[in-house]
């Protein structure tokens, strides 16, 4: 037999078919093994998020099987890549907006790697402590009375202490009733320094009395006389544009008591702390009076105390509103009052006469008919009360007999992720098509380098979507980090703006986040990315102290990666405030190399008190007892 027809013939061919095909197998496992698809957990409906609504409001859980999953990805060398077409095993919503394809596989568990972060060389001073702490002792009584020389039984009390640059700053205490004596007061527990009291009395001209708690142990008293307002009259002419006056008129009085206690700090103001002090400003009143001759409406107001007064009225279906400022003096005091069209906020004056209308809504999503899992109606987007339709179709909602004005509509679906939140007018008859669109967000969480994993535990984090001016209506979503030095979760949120926040998860190890929240704006098949940087968080906690070891009150502090004199202006959000007795606690400080950053008689954001350099363990806590910052 000839070569050429040995090498044709039917064994030769066979084996030759399975070398090749033994050699191709061997090259793709080779190329298999140099790059396995990183592990892919599927995007997880936070439903134990505290927000949940589980009466049926926009936050509820969505039922079994429609969760829209999400797009998830990993890195463990920090790098994420778009991926829409899934080609690692991610589910892309749009192709498979229910989550019921794709595939993920599965990487051993890894350390966090790369270099631990290393600060930029700047400005270090010395942690000194002081080994004996004044302790709180002081007390301060207060004797309430009034012209007459009889005690007040009931007094109402607020107390201040002078914090340096900051001024008076209150002290979140209630003072003790001294049932031995009638009318008297104590505020007790507290440190040295400079106080002042204050009477929040309602109906009394404004009082107030400072003293200075000197050692350990001092107490001192204070007399405060509470004098009753003297009253005039007032006379306001409320008219319309064109000289005609209302028959009657709402009306919203606030009468401003004591001055309140700014929260300012230095480099910004703080949000209300919720101290059971009260403000120093009595409730505002609303009600509805008729008007005398040419709009008059008469007032019996206090001398000397400025009153803010705002008016409503309804004409030909038309609200109109206006509003003054009055500081009556003594005798007969006369203001007038223009009328202009246009509502008030919605925590202003009582609404006018009562309009029942109906909103008749087709709902569709990108042109199309879609599945939505809840359509509500809500007057105020900062509360979980809502209005579901009457009748409901395919597409198409009714609502029936509701008051007419402003609504917001929210509308849910398992084809996107956050919540869609648009104003509506609601008339008589109001018939309204809304068409939804979309488009598509990352939001990135890549790990500081050297983080490592909690110790037994997961490091989990969540990522917040909320509708900006949306009040309470939000979704949440979360993810995890664990064993990976990225992640990523891919998003399809309807048109319009937002804020994201990445937190952690109650139940799980704390992680500290910057920023604490990212904006964007989401247009019409948009493409939008927001990064956060994670670390392991520890609990810090130390008091700010003199030499002497006497609390520093509402000293301000910043935890930071820049040296002293560089740090951007961005970060004054970030800056924090000590309590009335110079404790400081945060339990979201970044593990790890860090810059402590300490204001107290400084105003000055490149110039702090002190600087120190700390490096943090990962999910501890860390307690630098008392830190001495000033003479």
């Amino acid at each position: 037999m000839r070569l050429a027809d040995r090498l044709n013939s039917f064994p030769v061919i066979a084996v030759a078919a399975l070398v090749v095909a033994l050699l191709i197998g061997f090259l793709i496992g080779i190329g298999t093994t140099s790059s396995v698809a990183p592990t892919i957990p599927q995007s997880e409906l936070d439903q134990s998020s505290p927000d949940s609504n589980k009466s049926g409001g926009p936050l509820s859980a969505l039922p079994s099987g429609k969760s829209g999953k999400t797009n998830r990805g990993s890195s463990t060398n920090g790098g994420n890549r778009r991926n829409p077409a899934g080609n690692t095993g991610n589910v892309d919503p749009d192709r498979d907006p229910k989550g019921t394809g794709g595939t993920t596989t599965t990487n051993p568990p890894i350390k966090a790697g790369g270099e631990v972060r290393k600060l930029p060389e700047g400005r270090v001073d010395e942690v000194l402590t002081a080994e004996m702490l004044v302790k709180n002792g002081c007390a301060i009584d207060v004797d309430v009375s009034d012209i007459n020389n009889n005690p007040v039984p009931f007094a109402l009390l607020a107390l201040d202490v002078n914090s340096g640059p900051l001024g008076w700053q209150t002290v979140p205490k209630q003072p003790q009733a001294q049932p031995e004596t009638r009318g008297l007061f104590r505020f007790s527990e507290l440190y040295p320094g400079e106080y002042r009291v204050r009477s929040l009395q309602t109906n009394y001209k404004p009082v107030e009395s400072s003293v200075r708690l000197i050692g350990e142990e001092s107490s001192e008293s204070v007399s405060i006389v509470l004098e009753p307002l003297d009253y005039s009259q007032v006379e306001i002419f409320v008219h319309f544009e064109d000289g005609s006056s209302p028959d009657e008129v709402d009306m919203r009085i606030l009468r401003n008591g004591q001055d309140v206690t700014p929260n300012e700090g230095r480099f910004g103001t703080y949000e209300d702390t919720g101290s059971a002090v009260p403000g120093g400003v009595i409730p505002p009143t609303r009600y509805r009076q008729r008007t005398a001759g040419g709009g008059m409406v008469k007032m019996t107001l206090p001398v000397g105390q400025a009153t803010q007064i705002d008016f409503s009225a309804w004409r030909d279906n038309q609200q109109y509103t206006g509003s003054t400022s009055v500081t009556p003096t003594a005798g007969l005091s006369q203001q007038t009052v223009t009328l202009m069209p246009g509502a008030t906020d919605p925590n202003g004056l009582p609404q006018g006469p009562v309009e029942l209308g109906k909103l008749a809504l087709t709902l569709t999503l990108k042109g199309k008919v879609a599945e939505f899992t809840r359509v509500n109606l809500y007057k105020d987007v900062n509360d979980f009360q809502y209005r579901a339709p009457n009748t409901t179709e395919v597409n198409k909602y009714v609502w029936q007999n509701i008051l007419t004005g402003t609504w917001f509509l929210v509308a849910e679906s398992t084809e996107y992720h956050a919540p869609f939140v648009q104003q509506v007018e609601v008339e008589r008859e109001t018939v309204l098509d809304v068409d939804i669109q979309t488009g598509h967000l990352r939001v990135n969480a890549t790990r500081v380098a050297g983080t490592p994993d909690p110790e037994g535990g997961e490091a989990r984090y969540r990522v917040r979507l909320r509708p900006m001016g949306s009040g309470t209506i939000e979704r949440a979503y979360n993810g995890n980090l664990t064993g990976k030095q990225a992640d990523f979760i891919d998003f399809y949120v309807p048109e319009g703006d937002y804020d994201v926040r990445v937190e952690s998860p109650e139940n799980y190890a704390k992680l500290a986040v910057t920023p604490d929240k990212q904006s964007f704006t989401m247009k019409q098949g948009g493409d939008e990315a927001v990064g956060f940087t994670i670390s392991a968080a520890t609990t810090l906690k130390f008091k700010v102290v003199n030499s002497g070891g006497s609390p520093i009150p509402n000293a301000e502090y910043l935890i930071t990666f820049h040296a002293a004199g560089s740090v951007p202006e961005s970060e004054m959000g970030g800056v924090e405030k000590g309590g009335y007795d110079g404790v400081c606690e945060t339990a979201i400080a970044p593990s790890g190399p860090v810059y402590l950053m300490i204001w107290t008689d400084s105003t000055d954001w490149n110039n702090p008190d002190k600087v120190f350099e700390l490096d943090l363990p990962a999910y501890g806590t860390k307690d630098l007892g008392a830190v001495v910052v000033a003479n």
